[in-house]
Formats: structure tokens, sequence, C-alpha cells
């Protein structure tokens, strides 16, 4: 089996793996490799076809990491759409929940905090589950 063949066979397999994992990272390396493919088809020897193949990968890898760690991280908010709507309590039960109406459906809701709870008006701040976690307004 030739050099080119098997850079190639190897860049393939990435691929396939990529499509079946879903990680940009495993088609970074595919690209990688495909220059150490181009670098047999020019006649390169072995060590500088891997030169090649590594060097290429470690830029399209640090690359997307680079671009991945200075994009701004989502906030919470902009994930949950839910978080910052209000819902109104009529009672909380024993046990620290109770039931709400909320988009149309039936919600259990939990305090955000130990404190103390009273029916009323109350912000979403996050979504545990199928549970809605308050606060109170006010």
């Amino acid at each position: 089996m030739t050099a080119p063949t098997l850079w190639w066979l190897m860049t393939f397999a990435l691929v396939a793996l990529e499509l079946v994992t879903g990680t940009i990272y495993a088609l970074l390396v595919a690209i990688g490799f495909a220059v150490g493919a181009l670098a047999a088809h020019l006649g390169a020897a072995m060590p500088t076809q891997i030169v090649c193949a590594a060097v290429a990968c470690m830029a399209f890898v640090g690359g997307w990491y680079l671009r991945a760690s200075r994009r701004p991280k989502a906030r919470l908010a902009d994930v949950q759409i839910d978080v910052g709507e209000q819902v109104t309590v009529p009672a909380w039960s024993e046990g620290r929940t109770a039931e709400v109406r909320y988009r149309g459906a039936t919600w259990q809701v939990k305090p955000a905090s130990d404190g103390p709870i009273a029916p009323g008006l109350h912000r979403i701040v996050d979504v545990q589950g199928n549970f809605l976690v308050v606060e109170p307004i006010g």
C-alpha cells in the first residue's frame, strides 16, 4: 500500500468517526491527515509527511480551540427561555413545592432558598428537570 493511500484511508476513517461522534476535532485532525496525503503525493519522505500532518493538525485544532475559548459563554437566561418570567404561586405544600399554571401547562415549582415561603408573585430563576425554581418578587 502506498503512502498517499494510507494517509487517505486514515483521513476518511477520521471523517467517519466525526460523523458518528459529532466532534469537530476529529474533522480537524482529518484535515491535517489530508495535508500529509498531499505531501506524500508531492513526493516528500515519510518523516516530512508526518511533520506536515502534525503541524497542520496542531494548527487547525489549536486555532479552533483559541476561537472557541474567546467566544463569550452563553448566559443561563440565553439558554433557558423561562428564566426571568413570572408565575403566581397560589399555595405551597408541606414539602415546599407547589403547582402553578405556566405557558398553558401545570408545572411543579420549588423555592430557590431555604427561607420562608409565601404564596404570591414569583420570578423563575432556574429550571431543574421538571421543576421551576422560583424566588418571591418584592
